[in-house]
């Protein structure tokens, strides 16, 4: 997904706010279901909510005005209730990796409690897994 920096993005110095990435990793969360075929909403209206329970950002490059991005995310872990997404951003004019990071993602039912990823939805998530072990 390919995002680019406006001025409402930047902070006094001209380089991207840092809380900002997380938004973009947002974004590019929610553009990944959806690639695959997975519709938050309808999990939502299915009581399966995954809620953010650990995120860890590595800031290595700025990004600034009127740069275009490129965030790559790629699930790497699943467990019982939970799954870990990595990212990296990359300047898309040089290819530079501007910032990394992963989220790690619990799946918890309408009263926010732990819920085990199970059915459709894990053999979905395996095959992402065995996807991308082989690309």
């Amino acid at each position: 997904m390919d995002i680019r920096i406006y001025y409402e993005d930047t902070d006094c110095g001209g380089v991207v706010y840092y809380a900002n990435y997380l938004k973009y990793f947002e974004r590019a969360r929610t553009d990944f279901f959806r690639e695959r075929g997975i519709d938050i909403a309808s999990l939502s209206q299915r009581g399966i909510l995954f809620v953010v329970s650990k995120v860890d950002v590595s800031y290595r490059y700025p990004a600034g005005y009127n740069d275009i991005i490129s965030i790559e995310t790629r699930l790497s872990e699943l467990k019982g209730a939970s799954f870990n997404l990595n990212y990296a951003i990359r300047r898309k004019a040089d290819g530079k990796l501007l910032v990394s990071g992963n989220t790690l993602m619990a799946a918890v039912d309408g009263r926010r409690k732990p819920l085990k990823i199970t059915g459709d939805l894990r053999d979905k998530f395996n095959s992402i897994l065995s996807s991308a072990k082989t690309a």
